[in-house]
């Protein structure tokens, strides 16, 4: 069962990060727009899901890049989610 959570960690922790680099090409920037309308939150809760699959995972070093890497994708989602709310603002 270990291992189901450690490869869902892995699964939601490319689903998380593919849609932001998919939006710096050209091929990938409608893709980056479907993701958008559906919730400006998607990325950020696929990095979430990513976390908390990895901290029921495998034990090792496995684990623990897991969880460094679905932290730093979720850490890169909330400050994009937090500058596309209160950054665009105008004053």
């Amino acid at each position: 069962m270990k291992k189901t959570y450690s490869i869902l960690s892995g699964a939601f922790s490319i689903m998380a990060i593919f849609p932001i680099l998919a939006g710096l090409t050209k091929w990938g920037f409608p893709l980056y727009v479907a993701v958008l309308e559906v919730s400006l939150f998607l990325p950020f809760t696929l990095a979430l899901a990513g976390l908390v699959f990895a901290l029921m995972g495998l034990k090792g070093k496995l684990k623990i890049s897991l969880v460094v890497m679905n932290a730093a994708r979720l850490s890169l989602s909330l400050f994009l989610v937090f500058v596309a709310l209160f950054g665009f603002q105008q004053p």
